[in-house]
């Protein structure tokens, strides 16, 4: 999704507006896309809510967007989203991103070079101001992706607490199209059903305390959407 990125600079940056993002073809080869646990209740109204481990062997949730390799169903070929179809906010993002070094903590704001132009007097989408100070439009996009990031955060606490209660179960499914065309999709993890019916009193009640249950029940409502790619 992201192929050209460069980070902000302050300086080089200086007169450096934003294009608007028209559509989501960038997304059209997207077959899933991660969310956040302030996503869960939306996002499982349309897709699968699935758990999987990041290249940092980090817990992430991610939506099923599509069955085949690099193709997204609900992007058609004029880049538009299936309509009244929630949009993760992965997407929404888009085309800026927080990147981090291997070695730091440190988060750098980038964006895809193509999406910069030049900036102009009045332009809302300008980087910076006249002196050189952030603008309105650049401090709305820090707070969503700061927001989103520490959303990502607890997202990742919040399925690894469900692996300390040993509650996930590794899982694949099998997306039938026809009896010549059939996908098998695996790697992901869900919560076990049984397991849950069955836990201690003790693990009842730490759920109940951290006040997850809900977000449980999302997860586990949204797997009937596996169905929906048949």
């Amino acid at each position: 999704m992201y192929k050209n990125l460069e980070a902000i600079d302050k300086v080089i940056d200086k007169d450096i507006a934003i294009k608007n993002v028209k559509d989501y073809s960038f997304a059209k080869e997207q077959k899933n896309a991660p969310i956040t646990i302030s996503e869960f209740y939306e996002a499982c109204k349309d897709y699968p809510i699935l758990f999987i481990k990041d290249t940092n062997n980090q817990w992430m949730a991610t939506v099923m967007l599509g069955y085949k390799e690099n193709e997204n169903v609900f992007v058609d070929k004029e880049g538009k989203w299936s309509k009244h179809k929630y949009v993760p906010a992965h997407m929404r993002r888009y085309p800026f991103i927080f990147a981090s070094d291997k070695d730091s903590t440190k988060l750098t704001l980038g964006v895809e070079k193509d999406y910069k132009e030049e900036a102009k007097k009045d332009n809302v989408r300008n980087l910076f101001d006249e002196e050189g100070n952030n603008s309105k439009y650049l401090n709305d996009i820090l707070g969503f992706l700061n927001h989103y990031h520490q959303d990502s955060i607890k997202t990742s606490s919040f399925i690894k607490q469900l692996e300390d209660w040993n509650l996930l179960e590794e899982k694949n499914a099998n997306i039938v199209i026809s009896k010549e065309e059939q996908y098998n999709i695996n790697g992901f993890f869900i919560v076990n059903e049984e397991k849950l019916k069955h836990l201690s009193k003790k693990k009842k009640e730490e759920i109940c305390n951290k006040n997850v249950s809900p977000l449980i029940t999302a997860h586990l409502i949204s797997l009937s959407n596996i169905q929906r790619f048949s």
